[in-house]
């Protein structure tokens, strides 16, 4: 498939997503564009790692787009401004949590991990004029869920603050198994609780491989009943699928840039869902569409 045609598709696979929430937010809507076209153009946005404007003016030289997503004219900037502003974050969650659904699977093979995105706050020459080099740059803490075999985000949560990993797990497991049933949950040592293995094993009935992290050899030693087990031995094949997570997060800062842009801390959770959205239709464009 060319890059037009993936193109194309990724505009189809945009479209169906999207088709969750009404044509319209009102009747007294102006009805001159449909919540799934902008919905569409603000996730080919992010793709495109362009400004509102330069987006505009780029998306409407391309007839083949404009056609297959029904439009005879772009929307101006501020139009589509408005709609990311008007949109919910859960919508979006739920969007990007629906992805899965195009893949035919029945059971998650859940992997977790976090990673950080800096703050657009001026270059380095910039900030060296204000005496603000040597500072260290604000960061949001993205931590997503993510089926290893489809290679799909579930679920996510973002925090605009540093925070330990362990803090999430929990939600995202919970957020996950709401979507699929989970058949394993797997994540690095940072998440190394006895709590998350309870949840995780008892309240959600799949498998659980968090390592025990080495604050002693000694097995008698290491608190929790699920933790002492592990001591004994995992599959290390099945929680290395886990690595899958951070080629993900990678992928995504590749590909979607690792600032964000917007400047009120609700479009800045915004655009990171745009982020995870972005990536998984790209996934989907690849994996060939919904079966």
């Amino acid at each position: 498939m060319n890059n037009k045609l993936k193109y194309l598709e990724f505009i189809n696979i945009a479209v169906e997503l999207s088709s969750i929430i009404p044509p319209y937010s009102s009747k007294y809507s102006k009805k001159t564009f449909t919540q799934q076209q902008l919905l569409t153009l603000l996730v080919l946005k992010q793709k495109s790692k362009l400004s509102y404007d330069d987006f505009v003016d780029d998306f409407g030289i391309k007839e083949g787009a404009m056609l297959e997503l029904g439009l005879f004219r772009v929307p101006s900037a501020s139009c589509l401004k408005r709609f990311a502003a008007r949109i919910g974050c859960k919508i979006i969650e739920k969007i990007v949590g629906s992805c899965i659904n195009f893949t035919g699977k029945k059971k998650l093979d859940l992997g977790i991990d976090a990673t950080g995105y800096h703050l657009e706050d001026g270059s380095y020459h910039y900030r060296k004029r204000l005496g603000k080099a040597c500072k260290t740059r604000k960061n949001i803490k993205l931590s997503i869920a993510v089926d290893t075999e489809k290679q799909l985000i579930v679920a996510s949560k973002i925090r605009k603050s540093k925070a330990h990993d362990n803090k999430d797990f929990i939600l995202l497991v919970k957020k996950s198994s709401k979507i699929k049933p989970i058949k394993i949950a797997v994540a690095d040592k940072g998440y190394d609780d006895e709590k998350n293995h309870i949840f995780v094993r008892e309240e959600i009935q799949a498998k659980c491989i968090i390592p025990p992290r080495n604050k002693t050899s000694k097995k008698h030693m290491t608190q929790g009943m699920y933790r002492k087990k592990l001591r004994n031995g995992y599959s290390k094949k099945k929680y290395h699928q886990r690595s899958k997570v951070e080629t993900i997060n990678f992928v995504m800062k590749r590909l979607f840039g690792e600032v964000v842009v917007a400047k009120k801390w609700m479009m800045q959770k915004k655009e990171m869902l745009f982020k995870c959205l972005a990536y998984n239709i790209r996934r989907l464009v690849i994996l060939g569409g919904c079966n």
